[in-house]
């Protein structure tokens, strides 16, 4: 709508003047007539009055009517009636009186002489503000007018005329390739501008292309360090165990401690082989995952933590729970990452008060997990943003874990809801459905 405005003003801009100066162009060769037509009727008044100069007794009136044919009839006047005056005779004659001679005159016969005459939609010559003729009819107002008094002692007559403009004569074709000229004008514009902010937004989004990858390539080499480092953690603690035991010649303590260690590099593997899949795209091929499963081995992998805690699990997973369609290693860290940031939050509960508890229900389409704990809750501010990266409220934390949780619930086409239990602590709902395709 606001080409089509710009258009419409830019082509009655345009046009308008076009009109104006057509039309002024009008005016001015109208102009130019009316001023031929006051010279030649002066020339012609001006001869009436040397005519009457020169005529005498013995002059021929036949010979002055061919010559001069607006001369009706002349006359010597007594010298009673010399009056130097002029008198109408009706229909657009008159007498012009001299000393001794009176000549009628009509002003049909010398206006039809004058080609001028007939431009004008009227033309009147008034003498004492009173019409001798009128040409074209009742004087009507008209767009242009022109008066001028003729230059004559004894014919003081006031030249009239208006006109209308000749609208066939305007620049009508002109007037429509301006138009045009202006549509085009206007598309081709827009169409540069369309192109001059296509190519700054093809600049743009190749600028923000690039730190988005470079963002992108910091919250993976942040999420490896965060899931990687617990599994190294325990490691490192199942080995300076191993070596403990074996210094204290207690080698029959060894393989357990050795089992966990090889239990957590296979994890640290399947994580690897995870964010490979991510950078290259590669499609999962889900499977049946059985979340008791899932959750006993959760707890392993966190035995440690949940030993020096001392947190009490209490499982209160149904036997015959469903199987899900799922990737294990997704769901195993969303459980890890909850249960971890559960026992983490229950570091300064008295000994013996923490416990995370975990129930499953499973309905038609899947299965709604609950996840609670005793500790002192989220504060009004981590309720809003739990799930939003890099947000975590100690001072040691990458804030990563429950953002990395939601994001694997929703590949699942899952969900995940936190709030506070009165007299308890936190409480995490999960649904997981039972036939889910990765997005």
């Amino acid at each position: 709508m606001l080409k089509v405005g710009i258009w419409l003003m830019l082509s009655l801009l345009s046009g308008s003047g076009l009109i104006v100066y057509a039309l002024q162009q009008q005016y001015e060769e109208q102009s130019i007539d009316f001023r031929i037509l006051h010279r030649d009727i002066t020339v012609k008044l001006a001869q009436h009055e040397t005519i009457l100069s020169l005529l005498s007794v013995t002059s021929d009136p036949s010979a002055i009517q061919d010559k001069f044919p607006q001369i009706l009839a002349w006359k010597p006047l007594p010298a009673a009636e010399s009056s130097n005056t002029l008198l109408p005779a009706g229909n657009g004659t008159y007498w012009l009186n001299a000393q001794h001679f009176a000549l009628l005159i009509d002003l049909n016969e010398l206006l039809a002489e004058l080609p001028q005459s007939h431009y004008f939609r009227h033309v009147r010559l008034n003498w004492q503000n009173a019409p001798l003729i009128e040409l074209g009819g009742n004087w009507q107002p008209a767009y242009w007018q022109w008066d001028k008094r003729l230059t004559s002692a004894l014919q003081p007559f006031d030249l009239s005329a208006n006109s209308d403009p000749d609208w066939a004569r305007l620049p009508w074709l002109l007037l429509l390739l301006s138009s045009l000229g202006w549509a085009g004008i206007v598309y081709f514009t827009s169409q540069y501008r369309v192109q001059k902010r296509q190519r700054k937004i093809a600049v743009l989004r190749e600028h923000f292309s690039e730190l988005t990858r470079l963002n992108a390539m910091g919250e993976i080499t942040t999420g490896i360090v965060h899931e990687l480092n617990q599994p190294l953690t325990a490691i490192l603690s199942y080995n300076q165990a191993a070596l403990r035991l074996i210094n204290q010649q207690q080698v029959d303590q060894v393989p357990p401690l050795l089992d966990a260690a090889v239990i957590q590099i296979k994890r640290i593997s399947a994580l690897l082989l995870q964010f490979r899949q991510k950078l290259a795209h590669d499609q999962v091929a889900f499977q049946a995952v059985n979340l008791s499963k899932i959750w006993l081995r959760v707890t392993m992998l966190l035995e440690n933590e949940i030993k020096i805690g001392k947190v009490k699990i209490i499982n209160r997973l149904p036997e015959q729970l469903p199987d899900l369609q799922a990737e294990p290693l997704w769901v195993e860290q969303i459980l890890h990452n909850i249960l971890t940031n559960a026992i983490q939050a229950q570091q300064h509960n008295v000994a013996g008060s923490a416990w995370v508890a975990i129930e499953a229900t499973a309905a038609q389409h899947g299965i709604t997990l609950v996840i609670t704990d005793g500790g002192p809750g989220l504060s009004e501010q981590a309720l809003q943003q739990v799930f939003m990266p890099f947000f975590t409220t100690r001072p040691e934390g990458l804030g990563l874990g429950m953002a990395l949780a939601e994001t694997l619930i929703q590949r699942l086409h899952g969900s995940i809801n936190a709030e506070n239990i009165a007299g308890q602590g936190a409480c995490f709902t999960l649904w997981f459905p039972f036939n889910a395709q990765e997005e």
